[in-house]
């Protein structure tokens, strides 16, 4: 955690990246929308507050490198879009597509959240990200979530859940010293981080599970990110031990719901984790979907 006589420097530092960014983000809605009036061009700045805060940040020992990461990420993402979008009216005089200006919107949105997360999570109780993995701390998980549900309530916006679980994690802990079944959780950590948008988020729950909220994403977009990710797994071609001197794959396997408005955080979670770790007995290495209409409707979809 940040010592106390840094923590009024960050905090008016973010002060001032907020600011500056809403300002920017005025302008540049009016330029986008009102393209016919040229001289609000020039009233476009990039604001810079963002990088004058990131190399200070950079040599702060006790920020933690996720924190910069996910900023930076999503400060790229947010000015690669604006690029595009004023770049498009410019040149054709025309406003943005819904679906591209929502999706500019929703990432400025979560930069902003991450802005205020920060203040939160590290400034003020340091519980933001968990210190082994660099995901997200499994304390946050249920408000989270609960934000999405009350975005999805008010503007439709869909996401999903999905859990991941190391496929036979006993046995692997059985036949490997600690540091060695660490090695493996944070492996797929890694790959995780890799695997998700700038303003996606993942948590480390314990043991051998990961939950992920993948924003703005419906089922089959879900699954095609599970997918994906399995893909990086396998792509490590990395081997764990049978304990017959024999060895497989490191696999794992994932549940993934699309919420809707009335789920409860804690019963959706609860719901993948059962139907997950019911199903690893059966079969691994396999994305199961889950479907919240009834605790009896439910189908296993078996990953290619």
């Amino acid at each position: 955690m940040i010592v106390d006589y840094h923590e009024n420097e960050h905090l008016n530092t973010l002060l001032l990246v907020l600011e500056d960014h809403s300002n920017w983000f005025h302008a540049l809605v009016q330029c986008i929308f009102y393209p016919e009036e040229s001289e609000l061009l020039t009233s476009i700045k990039k604001p810079t507050s963002f990088a004058q805060w990131f190399v200070h940040a950079s040599r702060e020992d006790g920020m933690p490198p996720e924190i910069i990461e996910k900023l930076s990420a999503l400060h790229s993402d947010l000015f690669k879009m604006a690029d595009t979008l004023v770049l498009l009216s410019k040149e054709t005089g025309v406003k943005p597509k819904r679906k591209s200006f929502n999706k500019f919107l929703m990432i400025y949105e979560e930069f902003l959240l991450y802005i205020r997360r920060l203040e939160r999570d590290i400034l003020l109780d340091g519980i933001g990200y968990d210190a082994f993995t660099g995901l997200r701390s499994k304390k946050l998980i249920f408000s989270d979530i609960e934000r999405e549900l009350h975005r999805l309530a008010r503007q439709g916006k869909s996401f999903c859940v999905a859990m991941i679980k190391i496929d036979d994690f006993d046995l692997i802990q059985k036949h490997s010293d600690k540091n060695e079944s660490q090695g493996y959780i944070k492996l797929i950590s890694s790959l995780i981080k890799l695997s998700i948008r700038s303003f996606d988020d993942a948590y480390y729950m314990e043991g051998d599970e990961f939950v992920l909220c993948l924003k703005q994403a419906d089922i089959s977009g879900g699954i095609a990110a599970l997918e994906r990710l399995r893909s990086q797994l396998e792509a490590q071609s990395v081997n764990i031990r049978n304990g017959d001197s024999s060895e497989k794959a490191l696999s794992m396997s994932c549940c993934i719901a699309e919420p809707v408005a009335a789920d409860d955080a804690h019963e959706l979670v609860k719901n993948l984790r059962s139907d997950l770790s019911s199903s690893q007995g059966e079969k691994t290495d396999a994305v199961l979907e889950y479907h919240e209409l009834s605790p009896l409707q439910r189908y296993i979809q078996e990953g290619k």
